[in-house]
């Protein structure tokens, strides 16, 4: 008779531990993310808006040629209907600091994935993404607004072309209307190129690649080591600089002394000498 209590009483117990094992693990924060990965978005889910990606990296000195080559590959692999490289630079300064860019043309549809397999390459090389900027501009509404214009422009030419029908040629009004027709004509003539343009800018994605290097040395933008020697090379520099423009005043300076002492005792000299003290003295 007492077991069935005791049963009731341990399966309560059991339920409320379960409960309060569940609220604790609902109240527990999420897993933190990696504060170097991109922000998880889609842009192509927007239709009428044309992106651009802008991705800036840190690598190593020495892997950032072989990174910039493994994008160009990707790039390349995919054919130039869906991906094309516009521009690719790599650069050393005097200090041993290392940049390369890559610019490429996208298909929409794979440009977001592309950056997010490059990233990873990056990260595979001991690199990391240091900036990501993603821009856009709403093209399907900028080709609505040229489509509409010109459709105005259209019907506005189709009119003047009946008045043009009708009127006289050689007269004012009918000059008037060649004018208006040719204004209109230059209008959708404009709204087709902006629509060219928009839909162009539709159909292929700008990608840029940034490469920025750690230096020569670790803990320093530059090689110390390097700079020192430059230093020491200017200073050098400058103290014979000094020296020889200290000689180059000065031996023109001695040369004048030494020339104005020997006229000084010359025989000339020395009879002019005697000759003007000669009357002095006579008067003595």
């Amino acid at each position: 008779m007492q077991s069935r209590p005791i049963c009731l009483t341990s399966l309560a117990t059991a339920l409320i531990l379960c409960s309060s094992c569940s609220k604790n693990e609902q109240s527990k924060p999420p897993a933190a993310r990696d504060s170097s990965s991109a922000p998880n978005i889609s842009p192509s889910a927007a239709p009428g808006v044309a992106f651009n990606f802008g991705y800036e990296f840190s690598l190593p000195d020495e892997k950032i040629s072989a990174t910039q080559e493994t994008h160009a590959s990707e790039c390349e692999k995919l054919g130039l209907s869906r991906c094309r490289i516009t521009g690719m630079s790599y650069s050393v300064d005097q200090n041993e600091q290392v940049t390369a860019e890559l610019d490429l043309e996208l298909d929409p549809s794979i440009a977001r994935q592309f950056g997010k397999s490059a990233q990873q390459s990056v990260e595979g090389n001991d690199g990391k993404l240091i900036r990501l900027e993603i821009g856009s501009s709403d093209q399907g509404e900028a080709i609505s607004e040229a489509t509409k214009q010109k459709a105005d422009a259209a019907t506005q030419i189709a009119e003047l072309q009946r008045e043009l029908a009708r009127s006289k040629p050689g007269t004012t009004a009918h000059a008037n209307l060649l004018t208006q027709i040719q204004s209109l004509q230059q209008q959708a003539s404009q709204q087709a190129h902006a629509i060219e343009t928009s839909q162009a800018m539709l159909a292929s994605t700008p990608m840029e690649f940034r490469y920025y290097g750690r230096g020569g040395v670790p803990g320093f933008r530059a090689n110390p080591v390097r700079e020192a020697w430059q230093t020491f090379v200017t200073v050098v520099v400058w103290l014979v600089g000094m020296l020889l423009q200290a000689i180059a005043v000065l031996i023109p300076l001695a040369i004048l002394i030494a020339l104005i002492i020997v006229l000084w005792r010359s025989r000339p000299m020395r009879a002019l000498r005697r000759w003007v003290k000669g009357p002095e003295e006579a008067e003595a």
